[in-house]
């Protein structure tokens, strides 16, 4: 039981490797719009421009320390075949390019996030004297994590035999893929003040997909022993002191082996920001700016499984009643655990309702102008789960120099992810199309150890030769 779950748990890891956090020096950019209402609500408001459209953005992002592939970027994977390391022939990451190889740490992380941003609108209205920026996203979010897992799958990986005795420390993963349809709102308070207060806020429904959160609530213990089975000294692993909650939601169909789009869960969340920035009269620039953002405030509730395994001591590797059989779906899988711990296949069942809250984070932002439209700036996002069985965003901490021009605007950026891993980015904004990456190396150049990488592309329309003048000619006169 333990065995295939914990290769559950890092084989949802290896998918990531094949490739969101949002490309934190674009949100930045004065022309980012609606884009940047993501993770700065109150952005939307310092836009140049009196409207905007986003018709199709992705950003997907992925970290973890748990598998790699040797001496590879991702652009070099699309004519090159990877294999898995050989032991017997001698070929792994170390001593052969293209190997699928594992990092063997004492505990594993990994973060993934894809986060696609439908079509989308922000337009600036004016209600009596008083300026706001209204705009509609629409959004479909896919986002997994586990934070210090212990790696009890290190010896296996290394041809080791396990020790006699281990005890699995706690851990818990949680998955959620779910769809958004967010209002933003932005306006100005204390109108006369020296500086500019901005506030923004986006209240959104959230449309849950798919969900998977598993919590071992204890250390397991684990006992490994020799069996002879059929004359064959045969390893055999006993787990024991497991209490293991499992809640599951999908839209997957095992039986037609198809994606269904189905709503199996929903909730609200708001995002709200505020700002406060010198500005530069007459002038689209400013001197400086900084923001303090709440993200992802709420919650989804799901309608599908609830299971909880916790017993005395069952065998979990040379068990033949598991080992010999080919699951079909979860259900199977469930009720052949729930037998195996319980003795009945429905006595691990614990209801249908269950809920899973949004990465709930702080944005931190500070902006200072350098000269004619340019600036340095500084992002810091940390995670502060709220609600139970919460994802957990990865922490960032980015400074960056960006250029912000009607037509043009490009950036490059350092990102320090969980205050530990350096990496390299940026972005350029040419017309309608945006590119950008908070980690470029791992897409264009070999590395060593291949483990994380980012990508961003957005295409938008929005005045794109609009400019100073003739902003101020649409302006209304207030001469006497």
């Amino acid at each position: 039981m333990f065995s295939k779950y914990l290769i559950i748990i890092f084989a949802i890891s290896l998918p990531v490797i094949l490739f969101g956090q949002e490309n934190l020096p674009f949100t930045n950019d004065q022309y980012s719009g609606i884009n940047a209402a993501l993770v700065s609500p109150t952005q939307t408001f310092l836009n140049p421009n009196p409207w905007d459209i986003n018709l199709f953005a992705e950003d997907v992002f992925l970290q973890n320390d748990y598998v790699y592939i040797s001496q590879q970027s991702f652009l070099g994977l699309r004519n090159t075949p990877t294999r898995s390391r050989n032991k017997i022939k001698n070929i792994n990451g170390e001593n052969t390019a293209s190997v699928v190889d594992f990092f063997n740490k004492d505990f594993g992380n990994y973060h993934f996030s894809s986060d696609i941003l439908g079509p989308s609108f922000s337009k600036k209205i004016q209600i009596k004297d008083k300026y706001f920026t209204v705009g509609l996203f629409s959004r479909l979010r896919t986002q997994t994590s586990a934070i210090n897992v212990d790696n009890y799958l290190k010896f296996g990986n290394q041809g080791i035999v396990e020790p006699e005795f281990y005890s699995l420390k706690p851990l818990q993963i949680n998955f959620m893929n779910w769809g958004e349809i967010g209002l933003n709102v932005a306006t100005e308070i204390f109108p006369y003040s020296d500086y500019q207060w901005i506030v923004g806020a986006n209240v959104k429904y959230e449309i849950g997909f798919d969900a998977l959160q598993v919590n071992s609530n204890s250390p397991i213990e684990l006992h490994r022993t020799s069996e002879i089975t059929n004359g064959v000294d045969t390893k055999t692993i006993y787990a024991s002191n497991y209490d293991i909650e499992v809640n599951l939601a999908t839209n997957y169909n095992f039986d037609k082996k198809r994606y269904e789009y189905k709503q199996k869960g929903k909730g609200f969340g708001l995002d709200f920001g505020i700002a406060v920035v010198d500005p530069i009269e007459n002038s689209d620039d400013y001197n400086f700016k900084a923001s303090l953002n709440i993200l992802d405030l709420g919650k989804v509730n799901y309608d599908g499984e609830k299971h909880l395994f916790a017993g005395n001591s069952i065998k979990v590797v040379n068990n033949t009643n598991l080992d010999n059989t080919k699951f079909k779906s979860p259900d199977q899988y469930f009720q052949l655990l729930s037998k195996e711990v319980y003795g009945n296949e429905n006595a691990s069942f614990r209801g249908n309702d269950f809920q899973m809250g949004l990465p709930t984070s702080i944005h931190l932002n500070a902006s200072k102008n350098v000269g004619e439209h340019q600036y340095v700036n500084a992002d810091w996002i940390q995670r502060i789960p709220v609600f139970e069985n919460s994802l957990k965003r990865s922490n960032v901490f980015s400074a960056s120099y960006s250029v912000h021009k009607p037509v043009l605007g490009y950036g490059a950026s350092m990102y320090l992810y969980e205050y530990r891993s350096l990496q390299f980015g940026g972005y350029l904004r040419f017309g309608p199309l945006i590119l950008g990456s908070s980690n470029v190396l791992p897409l264009l150049f070999n590395q060593k150890k291949l483990h994380s990488g980012d990508f961003y592309i957005a295409l938008k329309i929005y005045p794109f030769w609009d400019n100073e003048m003739k902003r101020h000619r649409r302006a209304n006169c207030n001469c006497d």
